[in-house]
């Protein structure tokens, strides 16, 4: 029953191919008036049906939308190797983060001009020799620098981009999540300032952010790690 219901959703997926852009078409779906579908971003850009010139309709295809609710659609990273199907209310938020989509090398974010591009999942072995200055395969690390730094953080199973930003006398540090938004506030960030004889520490505990917010909202919210050049000194 299963491969037959799996066979009934790919002949139903084929029926919903919009003619001009190959995409699944999703509610709102147009249609002419000889019948013929078109997803509702086509419409907008063509006069005619581009399959038979015929006029539009200002009706929707409400049987058609109907079914499309009801499907599963495939991921459009499935040649990549995602195998997931996820209803309409799903699938645009799995692949704005799916690990098998294709992204930049996410240290071009923190002014990095890398020209990689590729899958999540080959990220790491990108990273290791691409970038060993910036590449860390545990949760935790110390650092003495008091300037600009960066840093990829592969820990968890999951990949983390590290910020720190010094900027009119004050310190920013932010750890991102590359991947979904949802996963990111699951993790929490630690950051201490110490002396060198590790006597006195300043220690502040964090959310981790989202990679698909900017820095600039983060670091002034202070929804961050974020230091007076003072207090710094003060340790020093």
């Amino acid at each position: 029953m299963d491969r037959l219901s799996h066979a009934l959703d790919e002949a139903l997926l084929s029926d919903l191919e919009c003619p001009v852009c190959m995409e699944y078409m999703v509610p709102p779906i147009k249609l002419c008036i000889n019948g013929q579908n078109i997803c509702s971003t086509c419409r907008e850009n063509v006069q005619r049906c581009p399959a038979c010139r015929a006029a539009f309709l200002s009706t929707r295809n409400v049987a058609l939308e109907g079914i499309a609710r009801r499907l599963k659609y495939p991921c459009a990273n499935r040649q990549s190797g995602c195998l997931h199907l996820f209803s309409i209310e799903h699938i645009t938020e799995h692949q704005a983060a799916c690990t098998y989509g294709p992204i930049e090398c996410p240290l071009n974010k923190v002014g990095m001009k890398c020209p990689w591009k590729g899958i999540k999942s080959n990220l790491e072995k990108h990273a290791k020799p691409a970038h060993p200055g910036c590449f860390l395969g545990r949760p935790t690390f110390s650092s003495d620098r008091l300037e600009n730094e960066m840093a990829l953080l592969f820990c968890f199973g999951e990949v983390f981009l590290y910020n720190k930003q010094v900027r009119d006398g004050r310190f920013y540090c932010v750890v991102q999540l590359i991947g979904p938004s949802s996963q990111a506030s699951k993790y929490k960030c630690e950051f201490k300032l110490l002396t060198a004889n590790c006597i006195e520490q300043i220690s502040k505990t964090f959310t981790v952010r989202s990679y698909e917010e900017d820095f600039e909202p983060i670091f002034s919210s202070w929804k961050c790690f974020r230091l007076d050049d003072v207090e710094v000194k003060n340790l020093s």
